[in-house]
């Protein structure tokens, strides 16, 4: 059977081949029939017990050990590229206009199916079963993890713990991975406001009701939220991202739309702007005589990683790769993950740690830029490091 490390080297050619062909041909949300179609057949070649598709581009594979039965873990990856014109000159670079693994999802779909050929490989280093979540839709809200969780994916048999990593560019570091307890990401909210007054001639203000006047008051009093409205100590973020109004500089007119965007770690700091945007929209609405709406996208909660399923990563990755092989986080990142409805929606613990994937040019870029260049030589550190969690969960008592 051999070491994880082994199985991985006897198949790593393989997986960074697959990752290439992923990234030529990428795949919007929900829209990952071909990447979809490469992991049916490359798990069923690999060995996997079971193959589930409960959504049409999602895969779920069961894995049983051969120890008998056992626990449950998952494994999630997510497969789905983002709306960006590849700038990045790669000899396999995306061959679809418009269109680029731009956040690594290519990297974690080819390690994953790594993770499920070392797990086949050594299934009989454990007892339990494991599940493989392929998900579509992770960077299109409402994002694919909720519709799986809707699905009953983490049901039958019952997950009793799932874990997920994500590649991350550094300068400074490659192959290590990356994690703490707590709060590791931001939830994320989308509010689009529409202001309509009564528009007129801009030298008869007086006989209009003026929709910008009033969404500039609304927008300086949103920043007013995270300001005094938020405890010091924890974080919110309040941002304005679009605004449109009016064609002519001379005409005041009837309607002014913007849009933002907010974040925050604590249910309680989401909460508390949710409930400050209305409050503002109304008052609003009251000292200037336009129409307020308020149209509130829920999107993803924070990721909150458990401290018991954090230590099963720490003790295997530094087993796996070394003493060296983990980096404790010392702050979360501000960005959002849909990862978080796994644990959010059913109360299974759950731990999401990084890998970090240095850079592959001179300028560091960051997720998500047109010009991101990932280092494959992660690739192999993030294939051991989840497969050893997963072996590490089963066999161990977290």
């Amino acid at each position: 059977m051999g070491s994880i490390k082994d199985s991985v080297d006897s198949i790593i050619q393989e997986i960074v081949e697959i990752r290439r062909d992923i990234h030529r041909h990428p795949e919007i949300g929900r829209r990952e029939v071909r990447t979809a179609g490469i992991i049916r057949d490359k798990l069923k070649e690999y060995g996997v017990d079971e193959i589930q598709t409960p959504v049409p581009t999602g895969t779920v594979a069961i894995i049983r050990g051969g120890k008998g039965p056992g626990k449950c873990v998952a494994l999630r990856t997510d497969i789905d590229a983002l709306p960006v014109q590849e700038e990045t000159g790669l000899p396999f670079a995306s061959e679809v206009p418009n269109m680029m693994h731009a956040c690594g999802h290519d990297m974690h779909c080819a390690m994953m199916l790594g993770v499920a050929k070392v797990l086949c490989d050594h299934r009989d280093s454990f007892a339990g079963t494991v599940k493989l979540i392929f998900q579509p839709s992770e960077d299109t809200l409402p994002g694919g993890a909720k519709e799986l969780v809707e699905c009953g994916v983490l049901d039958s048999p019952k997950v009793d713990a799932i874990f997920g990593m994500h590649v991350m560019p550094d300068p400074d570091r490659i192959g290590q991975v990356a994690i703490k307890a707590g709060p590791l990401t931001t939830s994320v909210d989308l509010y689009d406001v529409t202001i309509t007054g009564h528009g007129g001639h801009g030298s008869y203000p007086h006989t209009t009701q003026d929709p910008i006047l009033a969404a500039a008051q609304m927008i300086v009093d949103m920043q007013q939220v995270v300001a005094r409205k938020i405890d010091p100590l924890d974080t919110g973020i309040l941002s304005i991202g679009s605004i449109h109004s009016g064609d002519a500089p001379n005409v005041i007119p009837a309607q002014c739309k913007f849009g933002g965007v907010s974040r925050a770690y604590s249910e309680s700091a989401r909460k508390k702007i949710c409930e400050q945007m209305f409050k503002i929209g109304d008052g609003i609405k009251l000292i200037s005589d336009c129409d307020v709406d308020i149209y509130h996208y829920e999107g993803y909660p924070s990721v909150i990683n458990d401290a018991s399923m954090v230590k099963c990563v720490e003790d295997a990755a530094r087993k796996e790769l070394g003493p060296d092989g983990v980096v404790e986080l010392d702050v979360p990142f501000s960005f959002s993950e849909d990862f978080s409805y796994y644990s959010a929606m059913t109360g299974i613990p759950a731990a999401f740690f990084m890998v970090y994937a240095g850079q592959g040019t001179e300028e560091a870029y960051p997720l998500h830029s047109p010009k991101i260049i990932f280092n494959e030589d992660v690739m192999p550190n993030g294939i051991r490091a989840m497969a050893a969690t997963a072996i590490n969960f089963l066999n161990g008592d977290y």
